[in-house]
């Protein structure tokens, strides 16, 4: 859903990857060119546990699953309700529909309601536990609660980026150059995958808001009190720093805040402040839904 390949000349250039696993940690060896054409490296270490938890995650969101766990709690509110049949049906593709049998029309349907209500809430329970919120009439990954939760994970890529500098711009840009090198995944081939920031690292693959996530997360972990949040338009996530803007950065305002658009989704390398298209246009007339980082 969330999917777009910005098509311009200069592409960013991810020249090696080696990624070596092992039973306590994986190594990497990563080698691309940045946006300014300088030659850049990256070498470090995470455990493999934490890949591996990723890698075990769905790719995608289980409707079916979160279905069958609020026909459950609906069932059970059910039980506790004399003279009344509650019925649950869980479609294969993961709709959910209610029946209710009463004596009385009118306990029918005031039971049907409060089923509903159960439903609604068993949904937004199973959405906060495995990572994934609503936009707009879209479910999708949680990707603002996956740049802090991340942050203390991806610390050693930080350290082999070279560490937080003075002015987090420039850490940004070289941060932003790396991500961005990561070859890119279209959705359409992959069934609406989201790649969580590990997995992108370690698959060495990943799309707009995968690699968005990633990126901020580097952001987060280099600069726990930087205000972080990720950008919407249709079709696309890029992200929004806190940083001062420098003549000639495309920002955006929300929640108070002037946000400093980076690009992190590649093949086209954008300097921070930098994008082009449809994300420059929405940007410009503040037509961005904006999920900010806790």
């Amino acid at each position: 859903m969330l999917a777009l390949l910005l098509s311009l000349t200069a592409a960013a250039d991810q020249r090696d990857f080696d990624a070596t696993e092992g039973r306590r940690e994986w190594t990497f060896d990563v080698k691309w060119t940045d946006e300014t054409g300088a030659r850049q490296r990256a070498q470090f270490a995470l455990p493999t546990a934490a890949i591996q938890a990723d890698i075990d995650t769905p790719l995608r969101f289980q409707k079916k699953d979160a279905a069958q766990q609020a026909a459950r709690a609906v069932r059970q509110y059910g039980s506790t309700l004399p003279n009344v049949k509650v019925k649950t049906k869980v479609s294969g593709r993961g709709a959910l529909s209610i029946s209710v049998k009463a004596k009385r029309r009118s306990r029918a349907k005031e039971v049907l309601a409060r089923a509903g209500e159960i439903r609604d809430e068993a949904m937004d329970a199973y959405l906060v536990e495995h990572g994934y919120t609503r936009l707009g009439d879209a479910i999708v990954a949680d990707h603002a609660r996956h740049v802090s939760e991340y942050a203390d994970d991806v610390a050693p890529l930080v350290a082999a980026l070279g560490g937080p500098t003075d002015d987090p711009r420039e850490f940004a840009a070289t941060a932003l150059g790396y991500v961005q090198s990561i070859p890119y995944q279209s959705r359409a081939k992959v069934s609406n995958t989201y790649r969580r920031p590990l997995l992108v690292v370690a698959r060495n693959k990943g799309d707009c808001d995968s690699k968005s996530t990633l990126f901020l997360a580097l952001m987060r972990s280099a600069y726990p009190d930087l205000p972080l949040a990720v950008g919407y338009i249709p079709g696309h996530a890029f992200t929004g720093l806190g940083i001062e803007p420098a003549r000639g950065d495309l920002t955006f305002r929300d929640s108070g805040q002037t946000w400093v658009v980076a690009e992190p989704v590649g093949p086209a390398m954008f300097a921070v402040g930098e994008t082009k298209g449809k994300s420059q246009r929405r940007a410009r007339w503040g037509m961005v839904d904006v999920r900010v980082a806790d």
